[in-house]
């Protein structure tokens, strides 16, 4: 390979990652991203009709298709992004943990249902906005 095409393989390699670090940093696409993650809105909307705090079995009870070790990544996930809280308290001695949205949170679950609501009409699948996704066939 010539100087030439090395410098110009390099030169759109850089540029390449460039638009990659400015992708990632647009905040549309990153909330888009959130979005499209499998248990993102299940379990989402699970602490939203909660209205209140979950523990980690009552969750994983709610989204019956659900493996431990997704609902915790998940779980890690959604705290880092700060749309889910971590509650953890000693009850007699015992380490409780629950976990409730946040106020981004319900934000996330109110952008969730305007998505259902406009796939339902673009995809023809009526009442999908009405029905919570864990109970979705595409989720089973």
């Amino acid at each position: 390979m010539s100087h030439l095409k090395v410098h110009l393989y390099w030169d759109r390699m850089a540029k390449q990652t460039t638009e990659m670090r400015r992708a990632t940093s647009c905040s549309t696409l990153s909330v888009i991203h959130i979005l499209g993650k499998r248990w993102t809105i299940p379990i989402i909307e699970t602490l939203y009709y909660a209205k209140g705090e979950l523990s980690f079995n009552a969750m994983q009870t709610e989204l019956n298709h659900i493996t431990p070790k997704n609902l915790n990544d998940s779980l890690k996930e959604l705290v880092g992004y700060g749309l889910v809280k971590k509650n953890e308290m000693l009850i007699k001695g015992s380490k409780h943990t629950n976990y409730i949205l946040t106020k981004n949170g319900v934000t996330f679950e109110e952008l969730a249902y305007c998505a259902k609501r406009l796939g339902g009409e673009m995809y023809h699948r009526p009442g999908c906005e009405f029905r919570q996704c864990k109970d979705c066939p595409l989720f089973k």
